[in-house]
């Protein structure tokens, strides 16, 4: 069981570093001219956000109803 919720722990630190990333990401290409201000900008931030997590949840019910089955 411990091993599941290392996985788990994993996940959310890929996850939670790939936002992160992302967000930074934005400020630099903001910062550098290459997008357009952030005051304009700043709602896709938290769409992007629950966007990611939408999916991750997709993900997350797929495997479990994998495990759910006996082994063939």
């Amino acid at each position: 069981m411990s091993g599941k919720k290392t996985e788990e722990e994993r996940r959310g630190l890929l996850i939670g570093g790939m936002i992160t990333m992302g967000v930074g990401l934005v400020f630099l290409l903001s910062n550098l001219g290459l997008l357009p201000d952030i005051g304009e900008m700043w709602p896709l931030i938290p769409i992007v956000v629950g966007i990611s997590l939408i999916i991750a949840s997709f993900y997350k019910d797929k495997k479990s109803d994998k495990s759910d089955q006996p082994p063939a």
